[in-house]
């Protein structure tokens, strides 16, 4: 059985079906990354809104569930245009972190600051600092399962 599955109704989903492929690619290659996917509890959104895309990655028990929408109240959610999220999985690793120093590093960061990417959920009111941190460590251990450049 895969441990990364598309719900039924994501089965349409361009995003969804990139998203699987890339993990499940990305799984098969690396025995550091299944170790990082098996530790993983967070649930993440993607928003792609110029493609009108939105997806929902539930990490459990060493599984990864695909959802087409937004379900399951994401601990993150990702909101970024089409072309700029598989542009995150260039980002290089260094030392178990996203390297933020070469030019994919530099690129990201410039997103962020020019909020062509938004990460919503790692403030939060009321504040819940643990839940906040443990989906940090989670979306920390996402980029590098997603990351061909590892």
């Amino acid at each position: 059985m895969d441990v990364v599955t598309l719900d039924a109704q994501a089965a349409d989903n361009g995003l969804a079906m990139m998203l699987q492929g890339l993990l499940a690619e990305n799984l098969a290659a690396s025995d550091k990354k299944r170790r990082d996917f098996e530790s993983m509890t967070s649930t993440f959104g993607i928003v792609a809104p110029d493609a009108e895309v939105t997806v929902t990655l539930a990490f459990a028990g060493g599984r990864c569930t695909i959802y087409d929408g937004l379900r399951h109240e994401p601990d993150l959610v990702i909101t970024a245009d089409s072309g700029k999220i598989p542009e995150m999985s260039l980002l290089s690793i260094r030392y178990g972190l996203p390297w933020l120093l070469d030019d994919n590093g530099k690129n990201f960061v410039r997103a962020l600051v020019k909020r062509e990417i938004r990460i919503d959920g790692l403030i939060r009111i009321p504040p819940t600092p643990l839940k906040t941190a443990k989906a940090a460590i989670d979306l920390v251990r996402l980029t590098r399962i997603l990351s061909v450049n590892s």
